[in-house]
């Protein structure tokens, strides 16, 4: 968005919610997905470059993921019942959710996920 005027300059699509606050270093902004990806977006070329898939995201991804490439809840919950609820969303951190914010030290960019590892990605 434009400091300024608050108008859109660009926008990317994602299939799979985002929680992670986006970081900024020099022309690149990184974001984390429940999809277990970080996603590393030029903002000069307005495109996406780079893309990093935990473990777990490939492992247990596919099972949790609709043919449109969203997220399939109603395979994590198969019903509304509160317990099945609480143990969907369990099932659904198993794809490696990036939900923390990447921090950008030099050329390294390390990220938590929900896969109990921190990566550092350079």
């Amino acid at each position: 968005m434009d400091a300024r005027t608050g108008a859109d300059l660009f926008s990317l699509s994602f299939k799979w919610p985002m929680f992670s606050s986006p970081a900024v270093a020099g022309n690149m902004v990184y974001i984390g997905s429940d999809e277990g990806k970080l996603f590393a977006v030029d903002l000069v070329d307005r495109k996406l470059v780079w893309t990093f898939q935990t473990e777990s995201s490939r492992k247990n991804g596919p099972a949790l993921t609709d043919k449109e490439g969203k997220p399939n809840y109603s395979v994590a919950m198969p019903s509304m019942f509160y317990d099945d609820i609480v143990a969907g969303v369990q099932r659904m951190f198993t794809v490696g959710a990036i939900l923390s914010s990447p921090a950008v030290a030099n050329d390294t960019v390390f990220v938590g996920s929900s896969d109990g590892n921190l990566y550092a990605i350079d």
